[in-house]
Order: C-alpha cells, then structure tokens, then sequence
C-alpha cells in the first residue's frame, strides 16, 4: 500500500479518512499518525531561496548547496563533527524543508539580509 496524507478539514475529508482507516487488511498491522496540520513551507518559497543561493554561490565561488549549508548554519546554529580525515565538518541543527510557514519566511529574511550586508547580492 502506498502512504498516504490526508488533512482532514471537513466532514467530508474526516468521512475518507475513516473509511481508508475501516478498509485497512487486519492481517498486518498499519502505522496511522494524527496531528495538527501545519503549513510547510511553499514551492514559492522554496524556489526564491534557492535563486538567492545560487546568485550568492556565483559571487564567491561555491555552490548553492554549500551557500544553503551555512545559512542554515548561521541561522538555526550548528554543531561540529570530527570527520575520519580529521577535519571538522558543521552540522546545522535544523533544516529548511522542515520549517512551517512562518519560520521559514524568517529565515529566508535573515539570509537575504546577510547576503545583502555582507556580499551585496539581492534578488529584485
């Protein structure tokens, strides 16, 4: 069986769920979860942060991928790890894609604010 998702946000939604649930084979057991709902950060959001990346990421020759690693970093703090060849590699302590909303705007304030300060690199 395929995972599914529902966000349940009306009697009609509530009434799928229950009878997904009811169908479910006894033969086997099966994970259900139930929580709030909480808004993830949007496809927009996501792309715009990455274009400010990539524009960063040119300035001073990195790629975007070691741009978002340290703004993730200085945002939402870091730790350290030994690697085997002896250097020490930061770890960020939260990541984007798991950031609500309202927590990913902030930081997505905070990284166009440093880019801006520090490399005067700004999307339009």
């Amino acid at each position: 069986m395929t995972p599914q998702t529902i966000i349940v946000h009306d009697a009609a939604q509530q009434t799928r769920a229950a009878k997904i649930i009811l169908a479910l084979p006894l033969s086997q057991p099966f994970d259900v979860t139930i929580a709030p709902h909480v808004d993830r950060r949007s496809n927009e959001q996501n792309a715009r942060l990455w274009k400010l990346h990539t524009l960063a990421a040119e300035h001073i020759g990195c790629s975007a991928e070691d741009a978002h690693e340290d703004a993730l970093c200085r945002h939402f703090g870091f730790t350290e790890v030994k690697m085997p060849s002896g250097d020490v590699k930061r770890i960020p302590l939260k990541r984007s894609s798991q950031r609500d909303k309202a927590e990913f705007a902030k930081f997505m304030e905070a990284t166009e604010i440093f880019y801006v300060s520090e490399l005067g690199v700004f999307l339009p």
